[in-house]
């Protein structure tokens, strides 16, 4: 498929997608849905900057969940500690991902592949740590309470209707953001990178620094939905924010596809609806707890490697495209035989 092409499938499913974002509670009203929506519209924005990192540049990381701790506890702190504005807090939650990111690959520039995913994951755990046990600032385990709610244009938004659009509608602006980065020239730079770094340099392609601004991007992108997340709960811990969070926003962008923003869409929503799915069974099948959804986790990532290698969402645009190929080519093949 060429560019342009492209261009008009990704703003046509844009727009298919927001319009069923719109009427989505409209049909299903009940206020846990909205709510499991609401997060879904949080864990978009953090698995498609996931998926930059690691379908258009390459690299792995296990420390996301940190980036969106630390825009969670940014927000928290300066909300309630010293009275921040919650939006003038919003920069500030992206900001500091954005510098702890840029001096994580600076330091780690030379590290690649499963080198840079154990590097982040350390950083992860090392973050967790200091959640827990900087209690002068975070209240350690026990968490930060009293986060004001978001006011817009004098509006006070709660949980429910308007903060599930307020969430949804950053959403659609980080996906529009990426869909504008990936059919750029830093688009082309990054799919050169992900082929073959060796080939890329070798063309005069700055492949350190690609990965250094796609990483910053995506801390940015985790802070934000960290900032989205502390003001809908009111409250945050440390236990949202574990190793097991990373592990999540992982199984998101490999079971969507990570070589495409829509892939880390579709992955966030199955993966939210597989918890809700879990939920439910749980009430009614003892075994099936907390735990057996990480193993379920587990499970589907290892189905997806080994059947799927492109993740979900790739696999079936190009099912589709073949068979669509197929049916123009019978009916091309039918015209000349007219």
């Amino acid at each position: 498929m060429s560019l342009k092409g492209l261009q008009k499938t990704s703003w046509l499913g844009l727009l298919l997608f927001a319009l069923a974002i719109i009427v989505f509670p409209h049909i299903i009203s009940q206020s846990f849905y909205i709510t499991k929506a609401t997060f879904a519209g949080i864990y978009t924005i953090v698995a498609v900057g996931l998926g930059l990192l690691m379908g258009f540049a390459g690299q792995i990381s296990l420390g996301h969940a940190a980036f969106y701790g630390v825009g969670a506890y940014t927000t928290a702190v300066l909300s309630t500690t010293y009275d921040f504005n919650p939006w003038l807090a919003l920069l500030f939650s992206m900001i500091i991902p954005g510098v702890i990111a840029y001096m994580i690959g600076f330091t780690m520039s030379r590290l690649n592949g499963y080198y840079l995913a154990m590097a982040t994951l350390a950083f992860g755990i090392i973050v967790h740590v200091l959640l827990v046990e900087w209690k002068s600032v975070t209240k350690g385990a026990s968490g930060l309470y009293g986060i004001p709610k978001v006011n817009l244009f004098g509006y006070s938004l709660t949980q429910g209707l308007p903060y599930y659009y307020f969430v949804w509608a950053f959403a659609f602006i980080i996906i529009v953001i990426s869909l504008n980065i990936i059919n750029s020239r830093i688009g082309r730079a990054l799919r050169s990178i992900h082929g073959s770094e060796i080939a890329a340099s070798s063309m005069g392609v700055d492949a350190g620094k690609y990965k250094m601004q796609v990483f910053i991007v995506g801390a940015m992108f985790s802070g934000l939905a960290g900032w989205l997340m502390a003001h809908m709960s009111y409250s945050i811990s440390p236990t949202s924010f574990t190793l097991e969070a990373s592990i999540v926003f992982l199984a998101m962008v490999v079971l969507g596809g990570s070589t495409s923003i829509w892939g880390a869409v579709v992955g966030s929503l199955l993966i939210t609806l597989i918890g809700i799915i879990v939920k439910i069974l749980g009430e009614y099948v003892p075994f099936i707890t907390s735990d057996f959804e990480q193993v379920l986790y587990g499970l589907i990532l290892m189905v997806v490697v080994i059947f799927l290698p492109k993740g979900l969402f790739p696999s079936l645009l190009q099912v589709f495209e073949s068979r669509s190929s197929k049916s123009r080519k019978v009916k091309v093949s039918q015209d000349m035989q007219m």
